[in-house]
């Protein structure tokens, strides 16, 4: 997969150092400077590049709208961060740890201009549309999370909105806006839009496993208990048996929960085949993302998005 985007995505990563560039503002200088020190996988441009590689050539303006997702993305996790008062990202010192709240907004809303900027250069109403929906299911997707904190739902298709809006959602916007860059039909920009969909439904259901299994995920084991998010795993496994745990799931949505609760916590989702049925769920999504792509000829891109899928579940971190 990455053979077939290495001349891409490098363009796409000078861009990106490019649009992160800034001399006039010592403190936004820092900032950038450690956003610049820890580009990731570029997961979401990758999906852009492939979806558009698929109906024809990668363009420096499709280069742009990967990059701006990018953008997106990175602005995002820095304010998750605030949200969240996370002290890590990833192995890394937060932004919002290092600075302040006040500069890692600012500093993300700065980003997020970046995003804005490169993705009116393309001159494409419909792009602008779709990461627009995007950024409008982020919000809405940690607003809905936000909720169940402070609600008694524990429901598996409430979990299944949030994931959808706040990660899955970003992964289909790349999708489809890149299908429509190469002159995609409207009939292959809804496939590519659902495949990705999908395909970012496994992606925040593997990491949401990894909080419970461990993995170089940057984070402790039970990091999103600590924070008073009840994922899949442990939905699963309280069927039945709400009322016996209802005291720790209290302390968890108080914020209350000790580190010895957290480890017992996870001891129970794992005992009630938590992790296993999360695990089974990620697969049959991952068997119907592959399955929207059956009907295209065989080739090495499409053989590159199936293996984007099975990166997503196999990874470790």
């Amino acid at each position: 997969m990455t053979t077939l985007l290495d001349k891409d995505l490098t363009a796409c990563k000078e861009q990106l150092l490019q649009a992160l560039q800034h001399v006039d503002n010592p403190l936004l200088c820092q900032v950038l400077d450690m956003v610049k020190a820890r580009t990731g996988k570029m997961m979401r441009p990758q999906m852009v590049l492939l979806s558009a590689k698929l109906f024809g050539p990668v363009t420096p303006e499709i280069q742009s709208v990967a990059v701006a997702y990018e953008s997106l993305h990175t602005a995002s996790l820095i304010h998750d961060d605030v949200v969240d008062e996370s002290d890590e990202r990833r192995g890394h010192e937060s932004i919002n740890h290092a600075q302040t709240n006040r500069v890692a907004i600012l500093s993300g809303d700065y980003i997020l201009g970046e995003a804005l900027r490169l993705i009116a250069s393309v001159k494409n109403p419909q792009i602008v549309l779709l990461m627009s929906k995007a950024s409008k299911a982020l919000a809405g997707g940690e607003l809905l999370q936000l909720h169940t904190i402070q609600s008694d739902d524990l429901s598996e298709a409430t979990y299944m909105r949030v994931i959808t809006d706040k990660t899955a959602a970003l992964f289909a916007a790349c999708a489809a806006s890149g299908a429509t860059m190469a002159g995609a039909s409207q009939t292959d920009i809804d496939t590519l839009y659902q495949f990705a969909l999908l395909v970012g439904q496994c992606f925040q259901i593997k990491d949401d496993i990894l909080d419970y299994e461990g993995g170089d995920i940057g984070k402790p084991k039970g990091n999103d208990l600590k924070e008073g998010k009840i994922t899949l795993p442990l939905i699963y496994a309280l069927r039945g048996h709400e009322q016996e745990m209802l005291p720790l799931i209290q302390k968890i949505k108080q914020g209350k929960v000790s580190p010895d609760e957290i480890q017992q916590l996870i001891g129970f989702a794992k005992q009630h085949g938590g992790i296993d049925y999360a695990i089974s769920k990620m697969n049959q999504i991952a068997t119907e993302a592959r399955r929207l792509l059956a009907h295209y000829e065989d080739s090495p891109v499409k053989t590159a998005l199936m293996d984007y899928v099975d990166y997503v579940i196999q990874r470790n971190y």
